[in-house]
């Protein structure tokens, strides 16, 4: 079978600079940056105590008071970034052949924040009294939204760190393309969770102050939490049922570094492989590219290795190409960050404008000068995500206006 092109119809979005897809879109240009002292728990015991919380995200505003009994935070963000995603495609629930469709999510804590809860209360309460473990597997929020659209062609869930949703869009995007399926929702969720603060905190990846991504005097990143989702199309589907692309999936890229549990490698022979695959992959020239959205973690070795990497892949380029890295605004996400970028990209294309790197004040080497502060407009044809993670897993995707 000849491969299909693969569209994006549609993207909704929870995190901690907007709850929906036009109030993230605004928080990019204006460079809001969310981080704070984390609410959700004390983390007054660590030195990294600042997080981005979606804090303006009421899950009572979209479920009933039973459904919040059963569901962990991270199925509420899924399911609501799903439905405004679906909700933009112009898709609903019997709109599409069962049969041919599918959800491929990204996560690496999955339901987390509720196992926490029910290992607290069992200690509290005694094995002889009950308490709720629900959502604890990765796979649930998919399942809840599989079952929401009656999407029965295949559930499925990639966990390999930071690089997590960008996998998960990848294999949305294979299912597309060899007719497996016509209509793939995807991206990923991830919460604030107890062990991922106390864990970076331990590593003292976390900075006590800010998130400076490709600054040269950058100390750390500040965790986030939310949920980036998007509904890939067969372009015939789409065309069929009389839908509108945002934007096409044009390709992507992965690799592994084979080197270290958690330390990029120094080389960044790695990452360049995802970025060279992804763009060779999506029929692009280096010089075609109008933006990166960069992995810019803000973590000393893993802001270099990327700098490296782009530079080797895009030669002279380098220099000119636009970059950024909105972990400045909503914070490291994880498995989520993947599908928030995605969304991030959308809003480039579709608006037109470079989000910025608001926290940025001072060139490393090498040096990345396409980076500002501020967000500035530029007519975004083509742009690509880098997710760069532990264990040197390596995914870049391309999107391209249509």
């Amino acid at each position: 079978m000849s491969s299909r092109r693969v569209m994006i119809t549609g993207a909704g979005i929870v995190c901690s600079i907007g709850t929906d897809f036009a109030e993230f879109t605004e928080s990019l240009r204006v460079g809001r940056n969310a981080a704070g002292p984390i609410q959700s728990m004390d983390a007054s015991e660590v030195a990294g105590a600042l997080g981005c919380e979606a804090l303006d995200f009421d899950p009572h505003q979209h479920f009933s008071a039973r459904e919040l009994q059963r569901m962990d935070r991270s199925s509420k963000m899924a399911v609501v970034a799903a439905r405004e995603a679906m909700a933009m495609a112009g898709l609903s629930h019997g709109d599409v052949d069962a049969d041919y469709t599918a959800v491929s999510l990204g996560s690496t804590l999955g339901g987390s924040v509720n196992y926490q809860k029910f290992y607290q209360s069992y200690r509290e309460r005694g094995k002889g009294r009950k308490a709720l473990l629900l959502d604890q597997q990765l796979y649930v929020p998919g399942n809840r939204i599989a079952h929401e659209f009656g999407f029965g062609g295949g559930g499925y869930v990639f966990s390999n760190a930071c690089a997590s949703s960008n996998s998960a869009m990848a294999y949305a995007h294979d299912l597309i393309t060899i007719g497996d399926a016509d209509v793939v929702i995807t991206g990923g969720f991830d919460t604030m969770a107890k062990m991922t603060v106390a864990g970076f905190n331990i590593m003292r990846n976390v900075s006590p102050t800010a998130c400076r991504p490709f600054d040269k005097n950058r100390d750390g990143l500040i965790l986030g939490e939310g949920a980036g989702i998007i509904v890939l199309e067969s372009e015939e589907h789409m065309l069929r049922r009389g839908g509108v692309p945002m934007a096409e999936f044009l390709g992507y890229g992965q690799s592994t570094d084979a080197k270290h549990m958690t330390a990029p490698d120094p080389t960044a022979k790695g990452p360049a492989a995802a970025v060279s695959n992804a763009l060779k992959a999506a029929k692009v020239e280096p010089q075609q590219l109008d933006y990166i959205n960069g992995h810019g973690t803000g973590t000393p070795h893993n802001d270099a290795s990327e700098a490296r990497a782009i530079h080797r892949v895009f030669g002279d380029y380098a220099h000119e190409v636009p970059v950024s890295s909105t972990k400045s605004m909503h914070g490291h996400c994880l498995g989520a960050t993947g599908g928030i970028e995605a969304v991030t990209m959308l809003a480039a294309i579709r608006n037109g404008f470079v989000p910025g790197t608001p926290t940025f004040q001072t060139p490393d080497d090498p040096p990345l000068p396409g980076i500002r502060q501020e967000s500035h407009e530029r007519d975004v044809k083509i742009t690509m995500s880098n997710n760069f993670g532990f264990g040197g897993s390596n995914s870049t995707v391309v999107f391209g206006r249509v």
